[in-house]
Order: C-alpha cells, then sequence, then structure tokens
C-alpha cells in the first residue's frame, strides 16, 4: 500500500551486479526525472497513450488514484501505473525487430520492494531488479513525496536486451520518462565497482551514440 507519511532522503550512487545469463550492469541515480543520455529514445508517455512496443496490465494515468497509484514525485505530466486497475500483473515493453539495446533508464515513483523489473535478450532473463535493489533506504518504501523512493535509475548492462517486463504484486509500480540507448565503450564487469557517477556521465557525453529507433 503506498504511504503517504513525508519523509526526506538523498539520492546515492549504487553498482549493482548480477549473475544472471553471466550479466552484469551499472546501476546509478541521477538527478531529476529523465534521463541525461544523449540521443536515447525517451518515452513521456505525456499523450496520454501506450507507446507502440508496450502491452499488458498497465494503463497510462494523469493524476494520483487514492490507495492505487500516486504520481511520481515532481512530475505533473502523464505516468505509466502497473498494473492499474488491476493491485497485481506485467507490463512489457517489446522492442521492434532487430533492435536491441544497452541502456535503460527511468523515473520510478514511490518505489516499493513488491516491484520489480525483468531483462531479456529473447527468451533469455539477463537480470532482475527489485525496489529493494534501487531504494534509497528501506524506510522509505511506497513514500510519495520523498527523493529517497522517487528517483531516475539508470542502468547500463555489458550486453543487450530487447524486452523488459515491468512487474508488481500490489499497487502500484509508477513510473515515467523510459529511455532506451545503446552507449558505446561498456566496461568489463571485473571493472564496474570503480567507476563512480561522474565516470559513467562522461561516458555518456563522450561516445553517445544515437539508439535504434522503435
Amino acid at each position: 500500500m503506498k504511504l503517504t507519511t513525508k519523509l526526506t532522503g538523498l539520492a546515492v550512487l549504487a553498482l549493482a551486479q548480477t549473475s544472471i545469463a553471466n550479466a552484469a550492469y551499472i546501476q546509478t541515480i541521477t538527478a531529476g526525472t529523465t534521463t541525461g543520455v544523449a540521443g536515447a529514445t525517451v518515452y513521456t508517455f505525456d499523450n496520454g497513450l501506450k507507446p507502440t512496443g508496450y502491452s499488458g496490465a498497465g494503463s497510462v494515468l494523469s493524476t494520483s488514484i487514492s490507495g492505487q497509484a500516486a504520481q511520481p514525485a515532481g512530475d505533473n505530466t502523464p505516468y505509466l501505473s502497473v498494473a492499474y486497475p488491476a493491485s497485481s500483473g506485467t507490463e512489457t515493453f517489446l522492442a521492434s525487430s532487430g533492435a536491441s539495446y544497452n541502456y535503460f533508464g527511468l523515473y520510478w515513483g514511490s518505489i516499493d520492494d513488491y516491484n520489480s523489473l525483468r531483462f531479456y535478450d529473447g527468451n533469455s532473463l539477463i537480470a532482475a531488479i527489485t525496489g529493494i535493489d534501487v531504494i534509497a533506504n528501506q524506510s522509505l518504501l511506497g513514500n510519495q513525496m520523498s527523493p529517497g523512493s522517487n528517483r531516475y535509475v539508470n542502468f547500463l548492462f555489458d550486453t543487450t536486451f530487447n524486452r523488459v517486463v515491468f512487474g508488481t504484486t500490489n499497487y502500484a509500480f509508477e513510473s515515467d520518462n523510459h529511455a532506451y540507448a545503446n552507449v558505446a565503450s561498456v566496461p568489463e564487469p571485473a571493472t564496474f565497482g570503480l567507476f563512480g557517477l561522474g565516470m559513467l556521465a562522461a561516458t555518456y557525453m563522450s561516445r553517445r551514440r544515437s539508439a535504434t529507433p522503435l
């Protein structure tokens, strides 16, 4: 259930690895509500519709709905809520034929431990992330106002994906400004821990490449 208590939190750098399908990734938190990756394809949901490639138990909403969906903090535009109007379900993004990416970003609102992201290359699961992995502090779970539970989260993989599954087992998984790109010069997994947010940002800016259009 979404909380309404006003708490404070700090956006911090998070580094993560996953052994699923031998994939690894850098996870970072950046300021603002949208990506800073130049050339990324960004879905804002501002037209009130799900973009091409999205399907499943999700709805585009323009406001909060008490007890069921909360507009991400500081975001006054339409957003994707999974699995509204149901309490649980999944929404899937499938890239167009032949397209794949190694970067994904989203503004994740009122993060809950029962929210999940799964990345696939075809039928192979390459990474699974839950709200616990990106929340600033577990005491903020479900908080609608804190920057520690409303965060722009970036994932940079050492491999590519062509499908993302957004899942939740309770009200709700809210997000906005989904970003997809192919970022050049991904570091080897063994060196991921040496990269801070500044280095990752420098890589994005100096070695950017436009995403394959969907």
